[in-house]
């Protein structure tokens, strides 16, 4: 027997099952705010931005509470049992009145941005304490902003180093008044807080311990980051321990169990949360998000879809070099548990190659096939040469994970930041005289009378005029801005477990990390693809309606022009191995990277902008921000989700979406785009389904596609969980970057959800 069944048969402990009960239990019940110090002392106010920063960090973590959950293994908490305190929304105050001014005229807060991943393996390796001294050691010869920039880091560090110690002599106090079952554990947790963070772990349990108490610290003062490749840098602790006999592998698998349980105790399926109780909204194309690049409309429904997304991923598997899988027992240990918790967190990403172990691709499908469409799958064949090619080293290319969502980042070294660009919105702008189709707003340059044009090629200049508009605005913006947050939300902690800024003596915020990256992600790319292919083949090619009859039917949303709308919807569309769309994507895809990387060229040497296609889980609001469109898309209609075929239109089965994916130029997007795809339960039922997942799993991964999501579903099973929602609480689904409960989902996305089950019916 393999060591993925071993684990599938293995009899879970009762405190696990205890402890998943009742954070299940604890979700239900409405949140109670703590509010700790709302601001620093006045005399703290004469010290630098980055010192009060940290100070600010100190001063909370001085405060938080350290109830332990009972019976849990790990301690440090973001919410509570009873009372349900949830720790994370406040923060004291450490800004002047001119600086929160200056931060405000420019449009910075104090919430740092997150969306990176720390580096951890240093944080086993050296411990805090080591990594004070490194900083203390690049006081020699720094200047008065790289002191600061120092002493916020030991600031910071010894706010950490005392927390931990106040959570070991919460641990020693409890052990001493408690039931005696429990005071050997909790006085070996206090012993091991006493370790870790502030030394090198040297036990798996204090290897995440340590990992859990730096993500609870940084997720609690305002900085959401993920957790990397745990499955690799906590591995060697945890086979030391197998091998010296502290632990058995039973032993372990509780342990891990009891590490994934802590990311959901902060989660929320309450009832304002539910559609019953939400109130209707009205699109307002006013409320456009991210800099007008972005046709997304902002809406209290995607906040509340997005109540329990906080981009705690993990990601594990893996090569280091071709042909050398990394796979490890850890691996499989975190995929066991994701399985058997049924619920949205930790996010969990796998790394595939052409090696991955067979075991490995079946406890991938295994665990699929109960729902959520996790893990992510990412494909090491085409996403380390991407990349490479965009001028990353080798050996961390080949140690790449992602931000929390899927976008790819270089963890522990890099300052990651992303953003969408809708080629929608160009292709609406190209055929509006630049402007917005919904209310008219100017969103581009005036590119001619589309009325007028005579050829694709007409089209096909004015498209291209919009999207190098939106591409130079936007990088222009990025390298004017680079910089600015640090006058605002330095972060002092993340600095110090990010290679590159000790040695520079600069804030991850000011450019100090070893690479810093900005994504640029195409959004809506597979509606621009088939807006252009229907427009090609249906004006130009087949002469059924001319410019002028087309932008007639886009302003009237197609209403009196339902046979032109029913001739594009039948032109070809991307998704289905189709020469004459794929060809068209290639292009598309080609140019807006041909486009970024000349725009991008003059500030190689400090700002990367790796290329990416993306909607995350905001399809709907994406949707509501743009007008009628030439593949037959109606105003205000969803997109399809990331870089997935429109909705509906992927007729030729899986394996023609997964052709027409991989011949996107993946060597050139080194920031991601998955394919997120449907399965019928009862497709992949019993070991011939797992069979079939692992062979379509394999063939994506031939093919070279970069990323893939499966999410397992019936549409019957969905429309009971509309139904009988309590009788589905565990039920969850894919959302574009993580996963959600289904029936605290508002009732517009999950009819999505059941349209794109049913393959758009």
């Amino acid at each position: 027997m393999g060591l993925a069944s071993r684990l599938a048969e293995r009899t879970e402990t009762p405190r696990v099952l205890d402890l998943r009960r009742r954070v299940r239990a604890a979700m239900e019940r409405p949140p109670v705010r703590w509010d700790g110090p709302a601001r620093l002392p006045d005399e703290c106010f004469s010290e630098p931005l980055a010192v009060r920063k940290a100070a600010a960090v100190a001063l909370k973590l001085a405060h938080l509470p350290t109830d332990l959950w009972a019976g849990q293994l790990f301690a440090g908490s973001f919410a509570f049992e009873e009372p349900r305190l949830h720790t994370e929304w406040s923060f004291p105050d450490y800004l002047t009145d001119e600086e929160r001014e200056e931060g405000r005229r420019r449009g910075l807060g104090i919430h740092c941005f997150g969306h990176i991943v720390p580096d951890y393996p240093r944080l086993l390796r050296d411990g805090l304490l080591g990594i004070r001294d490194h900083a203390a050691r690049q006081l020699a010869g720094a200047d008065e902003a790289g002191r600061a920039f120092l002493d916020s880091v030991t600031v910071a560090i010894d706010g950490v180093l005392c927390f931990a110690v106040r959570l070991a002599e919460r641990c020693e106090a409890d052990a001493a008044s408690g039931p005696a079952e429990r005071a050997d554990e909790l006085r070996g947790m206090a012993a091991d807080l006493r370790v870790v963070p502030a030394h090198p772990a040297g036990t798996f349990h204090q290897a995440l311990q340590s990992v859990w108490l730096l993500h609870m610290v940084f997720h609690t003062t305002m900085d959401a980051n993920a957790v990397g490749r745990l499955d690799q840098y906590a591995a060697r602790q945890l086979e030391g321990d197998l091998d010296a006999g502290r632990l058995t592998l039973e032993q372990a698998a509780e342990l891990v169990d009891c590490f994934c349980l802590k990311f959901n105790e902060r989660a929320a399926t309450t009832e304002e949360q539910r559609p019953e109780h939400r109130g209707a909204e009205a699109p307002d194309p006013r409320r456009r998000t991210r800099h007008s690049t972005s046709s997304q409309l902002g809406t209290r429904r995607d906040s509340l879809d997005a109540t329990n997304h906080w981009l705690q991923n993990i990601v594990v598997g893996g090569s280091s070099a071709p042909g050398h899988d990394q796979t490890t027992l850890l691996t499989h240990l975190l995929l066991d548990s994701y399985r058997r918790n049924q619920m949205t967190n930790p996010l969990l990403t796998v790394r595939l190659h052409d090696h991955s172990p067979g075991e490995l691709l079946e406890q991938v499908a295994e665990t699929l096939k109960d729902g959520g469409g996790m893990p992510a799958m990412f494909n090491d064949e085409a996403l380390v040469p991407a990349l490479e090619r965009l001028g990353i080293e080798p050996a961390d290319a080949a140690d790449y994970s992602n931000d929390g969502c899927w976008e790819v980042i270089l963890p522990g070294r890099t300052d990651f930041r992303f953003q969408r660009l809708s080629l929608m919105l160009c292709l609406e702008a190209a055929l509006n005289r630049g402007q917005a189709r919904l209310d008219g707003a100017a969103i581009g340059p005036d590119t001619g009378d589309p009325r007028a044009f005579t050829s694709f090629d007409e089209v096909w200049t004015a498209f291209e005029v919009q999207l190098d508009a939106m591409v130079a605005r936007m990088v222009d913006h990025v390298v004017a801005s680079a910089d600015e947050r640090s006058t605002i939300a330095p972060v002092p902690l993340l600095s110090a477990l990010t290679q590159g800024c000790l040695e520079s003596r600069r804030d991850l915020t000011a450019g100090g990390a070893k690479y810093r990256t900005f994504g640029m992600l195409a959004e809506s790319a597979s509606h621009c693809i088939d807006s252009l292919a229907a427009l090609r083949s249906v004006v130009f090619e087949r002469r059924l309606a001319d410019t002028a009859t087309l932008c007639d039917a886009l302003d009237a949303d197609f209403e009196g022009h339902e046979l032109l709308r029913k001739r594009l919807q039948e032109a070809p569309k991307y998704g289905n191995d189709e020469p004459a769309a794929d060809e068209l994507g290639r292009r598309v895809m080609e140019t807006f990277i041909a486009t970024v990387e000349r725009h991008a060229a003059r500030h190689a040497t400090r700002i990367l902008f790796p290329c990416g296609a993306g909607t995350f889980s905001w399809y709907l609001g994406i949707g509501e921000g743009l007008g009628s469109s030439p593949d037959g898309r109606q105003a205000g209609e969803p997109v399809a989700s990331n870089f997935s075929p429109a909705l509906g239109q992927d007729r030729a089965g899986l394996p023609a979406a997964i052709l027409s994916y991989a011949g996107m130029p993946h060597a050139r997007l080194p920031a991601g785009g998955p394919l997120d795809l449907r399965l019928g339960a009862a497709l992949v039922r019993g070991e011939a389904g797992t069979a079939r997942m692992v062979a379509l799993i394999r063939g994506f991964v031939e093919a070279r596609g970069s990323m893939l999501t499966l999410t397992v579903a019936d549409v019957e099973e969905l429309r009971a969980a509309q139904r009988e929602p309590e009788r589905y609480a565990s039920l969850r689904v894919r959302m574009g970057g993580w996963c959600a409960y289904f029936t605290m989902l508002g009732r517009e996305q999950q009819e999505h959800h059941i349209r794109r089950q049913g393959g758009g019916r």
